[in-house]
């Protein structure tokens, strides 16, 4: 099992984290002068993270981004499944405000589409990928080439108000995998509104 979500794993420590920690000057701190979110209470990076147990995944692991700074709310979870679909990582960084929340979003989007070299495999690219959810900013892409088990990475950035999420999929069935990225999106702007 440990083995089947190394490469998601790889993908947000290697990139996500290093991108969270590139733009992290521009969230500003934590403090509760920040805006509230609907319901009047402040959500947090972690009260976004959905629960998929009801989709056939396992947590496999969850917490604060690797190397994120004290002042960042910035954190993840990993979830594996047996089927088309063998894994989903899940990162949440909150804002104190939504134009630091649409800087950082433009930032990673734009990271993302052009992601350092073998950040998803060896000689792996992304391509610009048909978005299945539309939250108040979204961009989604796709690895170029299946690796040996016929998996593509999918990647779906979406902006949620003061929330920056990274949505990746791996799996090796488009209608599965975007059926699935969708449910997913759906259950993060639920909680964020």
């Amino acid at each position: 099992m440990r083995r089947s979500y190394r490469p998601l794993r790889r993908i947000a420590l290697a990139g996500l984290a290093a991108l969270a920690l590139a733009f992290g000057p521009a969230c500003g701190d934590d403090d509760d002068t920040a805006p509230a979110d609907a319901g009047g209470t402040l959500a947090t990076a972690a009260d976004l993270l959905p629960d998929l147990s009801g989709d056939g995944f396992a947590l496999v692991e969850t917490g604060r981004v690797p190397g994120a700074a004290e002042s960042q709310d910035a954190h993840f979870a990993i979830f594996a499944k047996q089927g088309a679909i063998s894994q989903a990582r899940v990162e949440v960084n909150m804002h104190p405000t939504p134009d630091a929340a649409t800087d950082q979003f433009n930032a990673i989007s734009e990271a993302l589409r052009n992601p350092p070299p073998d950040l998803f495999g060896p000689n792996a690219t992304q391509a610009d990928s048909q978005a299945v959810f539309q939250g108040d900013q979204s961009r989604s892409y796709v690895t170029t080439k299946p690796d040996g088990q016929g998996n593509l990475v999918y990647t779906d950035a979406y902006r949620f108000g003061r929330a920056v999420v990274i949505v990746y999929l791996i799996g090796n069935d488009p209608a599965a995998t975007a059926e699935a990225r969708k449910d997913l999106a759906e259950k993060i702007s639920a909680r964020a509104n």
